[in-house]
């Protein structure tokens, strides 16, 4: 029950990803199936090496994600010069 759950919202999610135009709110939604991922493979394979794959997956993924978060801002305060 709790697998179909996080994957119905995983597929919410990443519809919402595609029909979104602002970056900021693609990241989490992103964020969010990242989590979601984590927690379908600590939940289906169920031994304690799913709990390390799905914890470094969610570490990876959060990285990952901060990483580019902070890449977008950073070209948010550019200046542009025209030439």
């Amino acid at each position: 029950m709790y697998l179909e759950i996080i994957g119905f919202i995983i597929v919410i999610m990443a519809l919402r990803a595609l029909i979104t135009k602002n970056r900021s709110e693609r990241l989490l939604y992103l964020n969010v199936i990242d989590f979601g991922i984590s927690a379908i493979i600590a939940l289906y394979i169920n031994t304690p090496f799913a709990l390390i794959i799905a914890a470094t997956f969610f570490i990876c993924s959060t990285i990952s994600t901060n990483a580019i978060a902070y890449s977008l801002n950073r070209l948010n305060d550019e200046i542009l010069v025209e030439k």
